[in-house]
């Protein structure tokens, strides 16, 4: 054993809990200002592989917070006509008088097709929305709020400005300033990919062959 790696772990160790005094060990935490010190001076930890990349965090905390999120707005829904999430970002697309296209209300709402006509089809069921004739083109219907969805809407969307407050959590407002900054950049930055939903182009970006 190369006990040289460990004594310089134990060094590291201290050294973390003397920068930052956290209250409890993260190993998460650590994990992230190692590699933020390892942008500066190399280290034995570099290259090894059983330490996510900072890639890899940022992708992590992304999808948690996603799902702290799911967790508070399903006792936030709970006693609403809406089932989830998905639901709230359809009528909050309609609110209060829009009329959309499906495509472009699924579209919309950052939702692929199949998943995006389960949710208008039981909002559909609901009467939460409606559909009616498009004007200008014979074969496509404008969703749009009935009565009922936007009492829905009215309903719960206090209740959901104060889970956004909750999720943002204790960050002060020079913090939220940043991170809005870099979760729009990274929006810009997706979005076109997405919307584009070109399956030769998203698995290239992954070195996948495509599936015929």
């Amino acid at each position: 054993m190369k006990y040289e790696i460990l004594k310089e772990l134990i060094a590291l160790s201290e050294a973390y809990e003397l920068e930052n005094s956290p209250k409890e060990w993260r190993r998460e935490q650590f994990i992230a200002w190692l590699l933020q010190r390892g942008e500066k001076e190399e280290g034995p930890f570099k290259k090894d592989d059983t330490i996510p990349s900072q890639d890899g965090l940022i992708a992590m905390f992304i999808s948690l917070l996603f799902k702290y999120a799911q967790f508070y707005s399903k006792r936030i829904l709970k006693d609403s006509p809406l089932y989830s999430l998905d639901d709230f970002g359809m009528l909050a697309g309609l609110f209060p008088n829009i009329e959309l296209k499906k495509t472009d209300l699924i579209r919309r709402s950052i939702m692929e097709k199949s998943s995006g006509n389960e949710v208008i089809k039981r909002l559909l069921k609901q009467g939460l929305i409606a559909e009616k004739n498009h004007p200008d083109d014979g074969r496509a219907k404008l969703l749009f709020l009935t009565p009922e969805g936007k009492a829905a809407m009215q309903m719960i969307s206090g209740r959901m400005s104060l889970m956004s407050k909750h999720v943002v959590g204790n960050l002060d407002q020079k913090e939220k300033g940043a991170l809005l900054q870099m979760l729009f950049k990274l929006n810009e930055f997706h979005k076109p990919i997405f919307e584009r939903a070109d399956e030769e182009e998203i698995n290239k970006l992954f070195n996948q062959p495509v599936l015929n």
